[in-house]
């Protein structure tokens, strides 16, 4: 009898947990933050949002490319670009509004590094 009623439960949160990594197409995890400098990670799957949610702004910034993507950037103004940036490549961004969608086929991931003012 217990066996009927474990089997059930196994299945629902398989489902569950299936449903829930399906539906996660980006997601965005705090590394570091201090006095200094805050380091954001951003993973996106394939047509999800690569650094935020649509159109975003963003402080200065350095962003650090951990694997090879083929990105859409499009800006306020919309215009739209197609971009294909390789694993290690470094990038400066001075303060900005756009909005990022991961266009390849592939996973990305990206760190996002802010420096803070110094006093």
């Amino acid at each position: 009898m217990k066996y009927y009623l474990i089997l059930p439960m196994l299945f629902l949160c398989s489902v569950l947990i299936a449903q829930d990594q399906l539906s996660s197409e980006s997601s965005e995890k705090l590394v570091i933050e201090n006095e200094k400098l805050k380091v954001v990670e951003h993973f996106s799957m394939s047509q999800g949002d690569v650094c935020g949610e649509g159109l975003h702004h963003h402080e200065p910034h350095l962003t650090i490319v951990i694997n090879d993507a083929k990105v859409q950037i499009t800006t306020e103004e919309g215009e739209a670009q197609v971009i294909k940036v390789n694993s290690g490549t470094s990038i400066w961004s001075e303060s900005e509004k756009h909005s990022v969608i991961n266009i390849g086929e592939n996973p990305t991931k990206m760190l996002l590094i802010y420096l803070k003012e110094q006093d």
